[in-house]
């Protein structure tokens, strides 16, 4: 469904706001409040405001009263999906697959909210 996301920009936005709606779908199934959260946590933009759109990341939520923070980087040359604790930001939780794993990549989401 977002398999032109790097080459289309309107793809691109699509699949930003896609992973937006269902992380604020999993906070309300769960009773986890939105206002904790910033959303995006990350800036993915140049200094005169021109969007990056190449994956990294194209999501990422900090919880503001935990200090916990959830990237998502979509990388078409990795494998499988890879997720781990950014050594640097140990509360940092990094996501990193291929567009194909975005059912997994949405999981994995899913998994972080609820353990907020």
């Amino acid at each position: 469904m977002f398999d032109e996301y790097l080459n289309d920009e309107q793809c691109y936005i699509e699949l930003e706001q896609y992973l937006y709606d269902r992380f604020f779908l999993e906070c309300d199934a769960n009773g986890v409040e939105l206002k904790k959260f910033k959303v995006p946590f990350y800036n993915t933009a140049f200094s005169n405001g021109t969007p990056f759109r190449e994956g990294n990341p194209i999501f990422s939520a900090r919880n503001e009263a935990a200090g916990t923070i959830l990237r998502i980087v979509l990388d078409e040359d990795t494998d499988s999906l890879v997720s781990y604790r950014d050594k640097d930001m140990g509360c940092e939780l990094v996501i990193i697959a291929r567009i194909t794993s975005l059912a997994d990549i949405t999981e994995k989401m899913a998994e972080w909210v609820r353990s907020q």
